[in-house]
This record gives structure tokens, C-alpha cells and sequence, in this order.
């Protein structure tokens, strides 16, 4: 098994799922494996790690990378899963000391952000991955492949914003675009009503 294997794309894309296969082949190969999921992803009110399509894993609930490191270590696991890496402070740093121990790592997260900026962690980590899957969604405006993730305008501003179809829907790059485009002439609009009504 390569390791790090990593699976991303945006959200809906399957990445999770994919996770959770690789870690319930490891299982039934009676290989000791451990899941985590960080703690901020509480969007199916469970510690397993959930895909949309209902598939789950059991999974530890964690705050960092140097959470998954101390039960790693009191646990020894040879094969470990990472869910919504990017959501995990120093995670990578984790990853790094876990393929030092010669564990196998799994990871599932989104490799950009709704204003398709890369998330930094997830940089480094696909600089060490030894195989990447790219996992695109379907377009909810085209039907084509989707490779972004697309923040609707009710949504707050934050960057790390956990939620589901009620912020987010899957994009592909023209649709995408053009989504962001419509924000920025709405945000103009608003700025200058907004202007009127003060004068």
C-alpha cells in the first residue's frame, strides 16, 4: 500500500467514501487500523467518520495533529485514516512522524477552499502523497465534473465554514467562475445602494 494516499477534490466529490474503503479493506485484512475526524466536523453529529452517501467508520474525535500522535502511540495502529484533513492544525507535522513510525496514511480532504485558494497543509501533504486521487462532484448548475467548491451568497464569510448543501454545492470551473462573478456584482450593487441610501 503507497502511502500517504490522499483523496481530494471539493465537496460531494467522494472522498470520504473512498476513505472509508481503504480502511475497511485494511480491517477485514485484519490489519490494526485507527480513524480520526476532527473535532469542529460535527455536521452528522456523530465521532465516525460519515460519507454522504451514509457509509461510516468508527473514528476518533480530535483537536489536532498532536492528538492523533499520542493515540497513535499508545495504540500502534498500520494503517491510520485522516478525514477533512485541512480542518486538523498540524496535521502534516502528524502524517510526518506517522510515516517515521512506518504507518500507512489515508487522508480525505478538500484541496481548496471556496475562493479556490489551496489550503496550505494540503500543499506539503501532496508534496510527500505517494498517489493522489482527484475526486470531482457534479456540477449543480451544468451536470458536468465539478472540481470546486462553491460558496452560496447567504453563507457567512468565514474561510473554515463546516456545513453542507445549505452553504456549499459543487462547481465546475465555469460555473464556478461565473458564480463568483454574480457575488461580486451583487456585493457592488449592495455597496452602492448602500452609498445612495447614506447620501
Amino acid at each position: 500500500m503507497r502511502s500517504p494516499i490522499v483523496y481530494c477534490g471539493p465537496m460531494w466529490g467522494g472522498k470520504t467514501e473512498a476513505l472509508i474503503s481503504r480502511l475497511v479493506r485494511a480491517k477485514l485484512q485484519d490489519i490494526p487500523v485507527l480513524a480520526f475526524n476532527p473535532r469542529r466536523n460535527q455536521r452528522y453529529g456523530t465521532t465516525d467518520i460519515k460519507a454522504h452517501s451514509g457509509a461510516h467508520f468508527p473514528a476518533i474525535s480530535v483537536e489536532s495533529g498532536e492528538e492523533i500522535l499520542q493515540v497513535c502511540k499508545e495504540r500502534d495502529p498500520a494503517v491510520v485514516g485522516i478525514d477533512e484533513f485541512f480542518m486538523i492544525p498540524d496535521a502534516m507535522a502528524a502524517v510526518s512522524a506517522l510515516l517515521d513510525r512506518r504507518a500507512k496514511v489515508v487522508v480525505a480532504t478538500l484541496d481548496m477552499d471556496s475562493e479556490a485558494k489551496v489550503w496550505s497543509s494540503v500543499t506539503d501533504l501532496m508534496g510527500i502523497a505517494e498517489e493522489i486521487i482527484k475526486c470531482p462532484a457534479v456540477c449543480a448548475s451544468c451536470k458536468g465534473d465539478a472540481y470546486y467548491t462553491f460558496r452560496k451568497g447567504m453563507a457567512p464569510s468565514s474561510r473554515l465554514l463546516v456545513g453542507t448543501d445549505d452553504f456549499y454545492e459543487p462547481r465546475c470551473r465555469s460555473c464556478f467562475e461565473a458564480g463568483q462573478e454574480a457575488k461580486r456584482v451583487q456585493d457592488g450593487e449592495e455597496g452602492l445602494f448602500s452609498q445612495q441610501a447614506r447620501r
